[in-house]
């Protein structure tokens, strides 16, 4: 890098602080503005908040290692939170923006009663605001080190010390105002920087048809590294692995950051705009890395020490990148960085504020003494995460398996968490159940031998052919979610309904639709049902849309034009399934009244 990509950097760094600055006065008036700025953001701004989160630094680390580990069919890993977003357009947007909550664990006492309610809400949010958001900062941090240590000369742990501090400074004092504005300048520089290099790489080695050829015909790799899909002949792993995608591991409700970003909506309308904006951007942006990892192949086949896979993608920037355009993708990687690192610790803080600190420790205190507290807190998570980086990287992980323990330790607790919504049954011991026993499975997986030694005989400890610590990930998912869900379920009918009154009151403010034959016809007919019969063709819609879009933008990649045709009627055909949906919505909305008064909205303006 010479002087003018760091400039870039730099200036990139004041940005950020300024910000940070700026926003500080705004965001200290009260919990709502500093988690969730209000209440008051347009739908633009909270899809591209989303998009810029979900683009962390690691991201097209992971795409570029699983691409070249296990070609393009493994892609399906990362478009298959589509799915989850999908069915979020359709169901959860407007859910969470109906609960009117701060986080997902306050949902908890919202749905259920009692002390189980009041400890999940407790142990969700220690879950979540440390074990989920201290892996997820730790790992991009670790992926940040090791762009830093490929593109410059400057010491890896000296750069993420200064990359940490400007992200802390600015989520410490602007709080949501100014995640949001920072995820703003972060997407259009990261869009841009990483399209530049796909066009830029692909170009200079020679087109995407010398790269198809060289892949196809190189030791190691071959035909399969470039195939979408598995070949539906026969029931082989590969159909299996792609299976246990669609089938199982995408099951959740909403992350706890995108709830956060559907509540700070201004109303449903946008919450639904919000989403579906990004579940049509995340089907499709993984081609761009993909591109680059493709390259990467005809240009660095094997990598041997210091590098390994995960170093592949900032290796192709090295190799074709000049001054300016070097340092303008750095700042991409840093803005990305510095915008997950400062969702968790602001997401994370607001767990450890609103759902422990001021529900169990102090309930009643002052404003300015939450705000110290809360600032305290997102201080104390940043030093743990570095922490935790150090160690990913004295163990010398690579980013994709810190992904395949955070999947882990969450297994069968998506499915649980979809059912909640729409069926009256599920009672707070189903969830501590799930997510007790995912987290202990997922946290013995590595530590379980490939055989043990008793009384003299050797067991041996295999399932599908593999010795357990090579079985791969996919089937460990199916196989946990087998033991989970089915327990979580047994749970639930030995332990004590909800009442029937608290039921009431909850179908009443949020009116899912689904299971709910307890309560009376006359709560049950309420208008503005999210769950119908519809629904179904509405996310099929979807469906269409997104991945028809998505396989359109591969295809064309892969050079195979007669199927891009055939992707994009698809799209079409979504497109408009998914344009019907939304008049009909905005409408049964409009009737409602939801525009014209929002509670939420007007109660913190009064406020």
């Amino acid at each position: 890098m010479g002087y003018l990509d760091y400039a870039i950097v730099g200036v990139y760094l004041l940005f950020a602080l300024g910000t940070g600055v700026y926003f500080s006065k705004r965001a200290a008036q009260s919990s709502e503005d500093y988690f969730l700025g209000g209440r008051s953001f347009p739908w633009w701004m909270i899809a591209i908040s989303m998009v810029a989160t979900s683009f962390a630094s690691d991201t097209p680390l992971v795409v570029t290692e699983i691409t070249r580990q296990d070609g393009l069919q493994r892609i399906w890993w990362v478009f298959v939170a589509v799915l989850a977003l999908i069915v979020g357009i359709f169901l959860f947007s407007r859910l969470w923006r109906r609960a009117a909550i701060i986080t997902d664990a306050e949902f908890y006492e919202l749905r259920y009663e009692g002390s189980s309610a009041a400890f999940l809400r407790g142990f969700r949010a220690l879950f979540s605001g440390i074990v989920q958001n201290l892996v997820t900062i730790s790992w991009v941090i670790f992926a940040m080190s090791s762009i830093v240590t490929t593109m410059t000369n400057i010491d890896e742990w000296l750069a993420i010390g200064i990359c940490t501090s400007v992200a802390l400074v600015y989520a410490t004092f602007s709080g949501f105002y100014g995640v949001v504005v920072t995820d703003c300048v972060q997407f259009f520089i990261a869009t841009f920087s990483m399209i530049a290099l796909a066009v830029i790489a692909a170009v200079k080695v020679g087109g995407m048809e010398h790269v198809l050829e060289t892949i196809r015909a190189a030791e190691g790799y071959g035909p399969r590294t470039l195939a979408i899909f598995p070949q539906f002949k026969s029931f082989d792993e590969d159909l299996a692995k792609l299976l246990i995608y669609l089938l199982v591991l995408w099951w959740i409700d909403a992350s706890g950051y995108n709830m956060q970003r559907m509540s700070a909506c201004r109303n449903e309308r946008d919450s639904v705009l919000a989403t579906l904006f990004y579940a049509i951007f995340q089907c499709c942006r993984p081609w761009i890395w993909v591109v680059v990892a493709l390259v990467s192949i005809v240009l660095f086949p094997t990598l041997t020490a210091p590098y390994n896979d995960t170093h592949a993608y900032p290796l192709v920037m090295n190799e074709y990148l000049g001054v300016g355009l070097k340092g303008l993708l750095v700042t991409a990687f840093l803005a990305a960085f510095m915008s997950t690192v400062d969702t968790h610790l602001n997401w994370g803080a607001s767990y450890m504020m609103t759902d422990v600190y001021r529900r169990f420790i102090r309930p009643q205190a002052s404003r300015r003494h939450y705000m110290v507290v809360t600032k305290l807190v997102v201080v104390a998570m940043m030093a743990a995460g570095v922490g935790i980086a150090l160690f990913l990287a004295w163990q010398n992980l690579t980013v994709s398996a810190v992904w395949e323990f955070f999947a882990l330790i969450m297994v069968g607790s998506g499915i649980v968490s979809v059912l909640r919504w729409f069926w009256w049954r599920i009672n707070a011991y189903t969830e501590i159940t799930a997510l007790a026993l995912g987290l202990i499975l997922g946290c013995a997986n590595p530590f379980v031998p490939a055989s043990v030694t008793l009384g003299g005989r050797t067991l041996h400890i295999a399932l599908f052919g593999y010795p357990w610590p090579k079985i791969p990930f996919e089937f460990k998912i199916a196989l946990l979610t087998a033991i989970v869900v089915p327990l979580s379920l047994l749970v639930t009918f030995l332990t004590p309904a909800v009442s029937k009154e608290k039921l009431d009151a909850f179908y009443r403010k949020v009116r899912p639709g689904g299971a709910w034959g307890i309560l009376s016809q006359e709560t049950r007919r309420l208008p503005g049902k999210a769950l119908s019969m519809a629904t179904i063709i509405d996310v099929t819609g979807g469906i269409l849309l997104c991945y028809g879009l998505s396989l359109a933008i591969g295809y064309a990649i892969l050079l195979k034009f007669a199927k891009v045709g055939l992707c994009l009627g698809l799209a079409v055909i979504g497109g408009f399934i998914v344009h019907r949906w939304y008049r009909r919505e905005v409408r049964a909305l409009a009737e409602s009244g939801v525009f014209a008064d929002d509670p939420a909205r007007h109660a913190h303006q009064k406020g």
